[in-house]
């Protein structure tokens, strides 16, 4: 197998194991596990594992790599918030919406980083781009069934999914411009760790000891396929594709979301639905390439 052909496989799989962890959400808390409990134990094992690796990859810098130094290593910690944020919004999210739903409001980040890129940096979109932004949002119409009038949506549930992928935007923006290339499992070591601190503050109160055992087998696993087996695959697959390819396989994570939806918790998704969903995947793969040839 060529090494493209082996990126293009690891990225794949580094897009399926991020598909997963909606599905598991919702099955933890059908057997009594709640937020509190599976965040903080999601990313107090991400962080175990992600120092682990971070520790043993550092003994052998690779040529060109940056050494994250103090400031940098703050900045990244303080840059969790947006992640923990992110995974607080989606994670009580699904509480009020479908696991499809959810997964469609999060990928607003598509046109909300666009505008975060006018605010802060006035970088303005392109024709295409604006074209891109046009298709998310009918997807998003078509997905979330919002114009079916039979079909009842929590406002809750959607405001919530969609903060996540304000927060979402956030965490891609600042943490891209940190140390992009210094060592991917540093960075990610270090805004794990923010994230769980953030945690911490905000769900700490919540967590119930007298369910430990279980949220121990549900946070290694919610952790394994969140955290840890996206960064190895991304880490390693990357480098042997272009970004304009990576970019477009890290799309399917949406139709990977929702078809771990159907087949672990039978949820239906319609043919409207369907093409929402097309037209999502369609917008995000032409602005992954736009930003290949720009």
């Amino acid at each position: 197998m060529s090494a493209k052909l082996q990126g293009i496989f690891l990225v794949l799989l580094g897009t399926i194991s991020y598909g997963l962890p909606a599905s598991l959400i919702k099955i933890s808390k059908d057997s009594g596990l709640n937020e509190a409990n599976i965040l903080f134990f999601q990313f107090f094992f991400g962080c175990i594992v992600l120092g682990g690796i971070y520790f043993l990859t550092s003994q052998k810098k690779k040529l060109n790599e940056v050494t994250l130094t103090s400031s940098i290593k703050k900045r990244l910690v303080c840059a969790g918030t947006a992640l923990a944020l992110t995974n607080s919004f989606y994670f009580t999210s699904l509480e009020y919406v479908s696991v499809a739903v959810a997964a469609v409001m999060l990928m607003q980040s598509v046109w909300v980083t666009s505008i975060l890129d006018f605010i802060f940096k006035r970088i303005i979109p392109n024709r295409m781009q604006i074209i891109c932004i046009v298709m998310v949002l009918l997807g998003t119409v078509l997905t979330t069934n919002v114009l079916n009038t039979e079909v009842v949506i929590s406002p809750l549930g959607l405001f919530l999914s969609f903060m996540s992928g304000v927060c979402y935007s956030v965490t891609i923006m600042v943490t891209n411009s940190l140390a992009p290339t210094a060592s991917p499992f540093g960075r990610a070591f270090y805004v794990s760790l923010g994230a769980f601190i953030v945690i911490c503050v905000i769900w700490g109160w919540a967590v119930k000891l007298s369910i430990i055992l279980i949220s121990l087998q549900w946070g290694v696993l919610i952790a394994l396929f969140s955290i840890i087996l996206p960064l190895l695959f991304f880490s390693t697959g990357m480098p042997k594709i272009t970004a304009g390819i990576g970019g477009i396989l890290s799309a399917l994570e949406l139709p990977a979301s929702i078809i771990f939806a159907y087949l672990l918790l039978n949820e239906d998704i319609t043919i409207v639905q369907f093409l929402g969903v097309m037209l999502i995947l369609i917008a995000i793969s032409s602005v992954h390439l736009i930003q290949k040839q720009s």
